[in-house]
């Protein structure tokens, strides 16, 4: 169905586009267009028609096959929906451009020719409300780019299809006319791709969402495709560029032009086809199952970052670069190698290139660039801290640090005895969370086994979850009341709101908030150490005008209390793993701690208690102040 959709997009698309290219060469060098108008007519006239073609296969995607769609169904979808009015708004325009066209037969007027072209162009821009441009989740720019997208592609197409035509038509014209009109539609064609380009890059920013992710979708892949196609397009218009400057006046080799012109035709009619396709299958930023098709990636963070030790591969890599970089650079200054520089200069520089993205390549999988089926939340967390316990502390240890009791033991199939790994050392940071759901399934390094057949999809992304967390504990261990960089993101939670405005602790963010745990004795005196300091907390959280959430466990103080978690044991699991001292034995209880968490939702301080001897509520306001100035940053967990 995604098939038989895009090819009427792309039939819908052609001849609107042909019509137009058709109107707009004319009137740049004054000619009369009565050999055209037929044409354009024509064109014009199965654009309208082949609209109701394409209500029709929209209806069919929502309604399975073995069932028929009667006229009642097809009205009231059309009246309905969304779809059904931009599609009403679109055939309207069709139909006006149609009439336009079929009156220039009968009357010739600059007026109405200007009036027909105006309207061919509003056509060919909302030709994108039946793609994804009729999402209203989008921002209004990117909304806006799909039409500007659309016009100037169609346009660019269309004046092309139309430039070639006429320059195979029109035999009796002389070749300075044919070089006036070439010239002067290479302008427009400049704008119309610089328009092009802008505002794909707009539309690609929110369509695919990485740079990943333009090879790990089919979405990213077909765009990649495209712009191979646009460099040829750019490729064959430069080549007519190169010709236009170097003819001389009075002659004008129709012929060469039009064949070129021919090729970069080509080239447009499968940009068309691409962009006719990839306007009804899913954006590469809304896939989860994602495949990236090449056994290594680049990454900063894995090679660079790790601040390799010369000599290393890392490193020759590098200075092969630079090297040839250098040479050239000397190639193209060389007096004696300008003849060649064109050619040998770009050659060494792309080698150059080559060898320095080798210098940050690191291994990549399959599932490298997959994306979580379980959100990043505090429930999640304590789902995977049972997983990993029941299956991973015998290796790993119970807090995951290589010490598990078979840990001495382990050899690979070689006999060669292997650590297994620590993963609360800065190592795991390096990768990312697809190569860990990746080892999680297919096991890695020939000693640890797949989990596939232990855990599900959900289970091994819930271990994931708590795995980022756990990789951070040893520097969780320092967190203190001064503020530290954003690094430690603040798992989300449900959070009890009777007003149900308020339900997850992720919808807090906008606003600094401080989170407090306390586990209260049922024998405590209401005025005790602990109450005191929990009233403290909430005092400070209010003068501080910042939000606070508790997650007490016991007699607490009700005044003490705000917003409440919808699970606290789970989200006292999570944050136990976090909330690590120096020398301080781990435990899954909370008997009093605060967290500070920015705006973004980053862990940013922590407060063991409060007295009024200590310093700790100046601290907090005067922390919680400063948060609230900063920006607002959107957390990746690709890069945890």
């Amino acid at each position: 169905m995604y098939l038989s959709l895009a090819t009427i997009r792309f039939l819908e698309s052609l001849p609107s586009a042909f019509a137009v290219g058709l109107l707009i060469l004319p009137l740049l060098i004054g000619e009369e267009s009565a050999r055209f108008k037929t044409t354009i007519a024509s064109f014009a006239v199965i654009r309208a028609l082949l609209g109701f073609v394409l209500l029709y296969l929209i209806l069919r995607q929502i309604i399975p096959a073995d069932r028929g769609i009667s006229f009642v169904q097809l009205v009231e979808f059309t009246l309905s929906t969304t779809v059904g009015w931009a599609w009403i708004a679109s055939q309207l325009l069709a139909f006006l451009f149609a009439g336009l066209t079929l009156l220039r037969l009968v009357k010739s007027s600059r007026f109405l020719d200007v009036a027909t072209l105006i309207s061919g162009l509003l056509l060919l821009a909302v030709v994108a409300v039946t793609g994804h441009a009729i999402d209203d989740g989008l921002p209004k720019w990117t909304q806006l780019s799909f039409f500007l997208h659309t016009t100037a592609g169609l346009s660019w197409l269309g004046g092309l299809l139309g430039l070639i035509w006429w320059m195979f038509t029109a035999h009796a014209k002389p070749p300075e006319l044919a070089a006036q009109l070439a010239e002067k539609w290479s302008k427009i064609a400049k704008i119309s791709m610089l328009v092009v380009v802008s505002s794909g890059i707009l539309i690609a920013w929110e369509n695919v969402g990485s740079i990943p992710n333009m090879l790990a979708t089919p979405y990213g892949r077909l765009l990649t495709l495209k712009l191979l196609f646009l460099c040829g397009a750019l490729l064959c218009a430069l080549l007519i560029v190169r010709y236009m400057r170097s003819r001389q006046s009075g002659a004008f080799n129709v012929s060469y032009v039009g064949k070129i012109g021919l090729i970069e035709a080509g080239f447009g009619l499968s940009l068309l086809a691409i962009a006719s396709y990839i306007a009804v299958i899913t954006p590469a930023s809304h896939e989860n199952d994602i495949y990236w098709p090449l056994p290594f990636r680049l990454s900063y963070i894995a090679t660079w970052g790790q601040n390799p030790i010369f000599p290393s591969a890392i490193w020759w890599w590098a200075i092969a670069g630079v090297v040839l970089l250098l040479a050239a650079f000397l190639t193209w200054v060389t007096p004696s190698a300008r003849k060649q520089r064109l050619y040998v200069t770009p050659a060494i520089a792309s080698a150059a290139l080559l060898c320095i993205a080798v210098s940050f390549s690191t291994e990549a999988y399959t599932d490298t660039y997959n994306d979580p089926t379980q959100d990043f939340t505090a429930e999640s967390v304590a789902r995977g801290m049972e997983a990993f316990q029941a299956n991973c502390i015998a290796c790993h240890g119970p807090m995951g640090e290589g010490n598990g009791a078979l840990s001495k033991d382990l050899k690979n199939a070689q006999g060669v005895a292997v650590s297994p790994a620590d993963l609360t050392a800065p190592h795991v940071g390096t990768h990312t969370i697809g190569d860990i759901f990746h080892w999680l399934t297919f096991g890695q390094g020939g000693v640890m086994p797949s989990f596939s057949h232990v855990l599900d999809v959900d289970d091994r992304w819930d271990m994931i979850n708590y795995l980022l967390v756990l990789s951070s504990t040893n520097r969780s261990r320092f967190i203190g009341p001064a503020a530290m960089i954003q690094w430690l993101i603040a798992p989300d939670f449900a959070l009890v709101d009777p007003e149900d405005r308020l339900t997850t602790f992720f919808k807090l963010r906008g606003k600094p908030t401080l989170l407090s745990f306390a586990r209260c004795s049922a024998a405590e005196d209401g005025r005790s150490e602990l109450s005191l300091s929990l009233q403290q907390a909430n005092d400070a959280a209010k003068t501080a005008n910042i939000q606070h959430v508790t997650v007490f466990n016991g007699a607490c103080p009700q005044s003490a209390k705000a917003l409440e978690a919808l699970h606290p044991k789970a989200v006292e699991r999570a944050y136990s793993v976090m909330n690590r001292y120096p020398n301080v034995p781990y435990t899954d209880e909370i008997d009093e701690a605060h967290f500070l968490i920015d705006r973004s939702g980053y862990i940013r301080a922590r407060y063991k208690h409060f007295t009024s001897e200590d310093n700790n509520v100046v601290q907090l306001t005067t922390q919680a102040a400063i948060l609230a100035q900063e920006p607002l940053v959107e957390i990746n967990l690709h890069s945890h």
